[in-house]
């Protein structure tokens, strides 16, 4: 019997958790699945431990690419009517395929289905939960421009998506999961199952660290937006969404994680930067929120 899920694993110089992260996926409650991990040029131990997991995972290696190069060799090596997208540091919650296989077979227009993870760093051995992400209130299109609130180790997508909408963008490096999100809900519906389904993983190590990389969050976002308005012109005007008003905000929320960190000269830059996109009156009022405001957002 051919697998029905496809679970698929990027794989980077994660030799402390990559087994782990495996392991989360052989103790789930549903069964029929393949697992397929895709070397990414790993230089420490990750492959050596990859292959002592064989037979139960299949191990593709290629040249350091980053994450959509490997996450698309495993796309194309799997047969899976669903695909789950895993990451080599995170863990899955023991029923999660269980719970999502049993609500894409019942709703079966939706192309994308995510839910919530638990954010945490891990002391002693222990889990140490910091936050919970994942919008799942009212998923759709035009609210992923506003920003990413799809959390990428809890995703399945049905097949037809990908054969439609195609493979990840290999040029975007950390937010390819975020632009490939935009790109199946511009076609598919999409749906959150608001409760916990995986653990992320809150480490130096990750793309965007914990947060503290202001800048490399704030390119990302923009890259991704743009890729996709490249597909979708009109869809700022079909959302009814600023688009430079947006841009600007983006740059103001960058500016006050700099001021948090006391950095106001970095703060300043960004909210000079805001105003070349848009000079509205909003736009000074949310500089004027975010220089006195100790929350905002």
């Amino acid at each position: 019997m051919s697998p029905k899920v496809s679970v698929i694993i990027p794989v980077y110089n994660t030799e402390e958790f990559i087994a782990g992260t495996i392991q989360s996926v052989l103790d789930q409650t549903y069964q029929n699945y393949e697992i397929i991990a895709v070397d990414d040029g790993s230089t420490d131990s990750t492959l050596q431990i990859l292959r002592r997991l064989e037979p139960q995972i299949n191990i593709f290696t290629k040249d350091n690419g980053g994450p959509a190069s490997a996450r698309n060799v495993a796309i194309q090596n799997s047969v899976g009517e669903y695909i789950a997208f895993l990451d080599s540091d995170d863990l899955w919650i023991e029923s999660k395929l269980e719970e999502q296989v049993a609500y894409l077979d019942r709703h079966p227009e939706i192309g994308l289905l995510f839910g919530q993870a638990l954010m945490f760093v891990e002391e002693n051995g222990e889990k140490k939960i910091q936050s919970k992400i994942g919008y799942t209130d009212d998923p759709r299109f035009c609210r992923l421009l506003l920003g990413d609130f799809i959390p990428n180790s809890t995703v399945v997508i049905r097949r037809d998506c990908v054969d439609r909408v195609g493979l990840l963008n290999e040029s975007l490096f950390a937010a390819e999961d975020y632009e490939y999100w935009m790109r199946i809900a511009r076609l598919f519906p999409i749906a959150g199952l608001p409760k916990p389904l995986a653990y992320y993983r809150i480490r130096d190590g990750n793309l965007l660290g914990d947060g503290r990389n202001i800048d490399k969050g704030l390119h990302y976002s923009l890259a991704a937006l743009r890729e996709v308005e490249k597909i979708f012109p009109k869809m700022w005007d079909e959302c009814g969404v600023d688009r430079n008003l947006l841009f600007a905000r983006l740059h103001i929320r960058a500016g006050f994680a700099w001021k948090q960190k006391g950095s106001w000269n970095e703060c300043l830059l960004r909210f000079a930067k805001a105003l070349t996109f848009s000079q509205r009156l909003k736009v000074f009022r949310w500089i004027a929120a975010a220089t006195l405001l100790k929350r905002w957002s």
